[in-house]
Parts: C-alpha cells; structure tokens; sequence
C-alpha cells in the first residue's frame, strides 16, 4: 500500500494526476468488509452455489468481492467489497449488501463494516 500524504496542505499542492496516483481526494476508492455467518455448517456445492448468486447480485450494483472463503466445510467467512470500476462504495452498496445476505436461509448473520479507503485506510 502506498503511504497517504500526511497532511491536508500536500494533498492541495498535487495537481490531478498525482491526486489520481495517489489515490487522494477525489480519486480515494472507499470499500468496506462483510462477514457472514451461515445457520449449520455449508458443503462445498452449498458454498459455491451461494457465492455464485452472491457474485451476480454484487454486478447488479457495480461490486465485486474478494477473499470470500476459508476451510471447507464452512461455517463463516469475509471479504472485501468495492466497486468494480475502481470508484467509491457507498453507505447504500453497504446497506445492500448487508440486507440481502440477512434475507438468505442459510445465513444466520451477517455484517458490512465501515467504509474505509481502501489504499490508505488501514494501520
């Protein structure tokens, strides 16, 4: 990951291509992280066919997911949601996404973190 500009004043100095470079101001890109807990432990076909439906219903709202998976069989798992054309997620892609796991049978929870930059918002 690239290390912010450290102040506001920097950020101002960059002309356009260095904001777009360092992906500051306008051009930060916000993602957030969900975490699903399914209602019994998922097989594999279980697994796939959830994630599938899951991938199409994230294209509808321009998203995509990374890192959804773990050890089969499986009983939880998280991942990274953002926009697949390198913009922002909004509170409203959160909302979503968060709404729509709940509405599953098999899922017995499920939670969307805050936004957060995605190039600079982790220590």
């Amino acid at each position: 990951m690239a290390k912010q500009p450290t102040s506001k004043g920097r950020i101002r100095r960059c002309n356009e291509r260095q904001r777009k470079k360092l992906r500051v101001a306008e051009y930060q890109e916000w993602v957030f992280v969900v975490r699903v807990r399914f209602c019994r432990v998922l097989e594999v076909t279980e697994v796939d066919a959830l994630l599938d439906q899951f991938a199409v219903f994230l294209n509808t709202l321009g998203l995509v997911a990374g890192g959804m998976g773990g050890t089969l069989p499986m009983l939880e798992t998280e991942g990274l949601i953002h926009r697949s054309d390198g913009g922002a997620a909004t509170e409203e892609d959160r909302r979503a996404v968060e709404e729509w796991l709940e509405a599953r049978p098999e899922v017995i929870g499920a939670s969307a973190g805050e936004l957060v930059d995605g190039w600079h918002g982790w220590d």
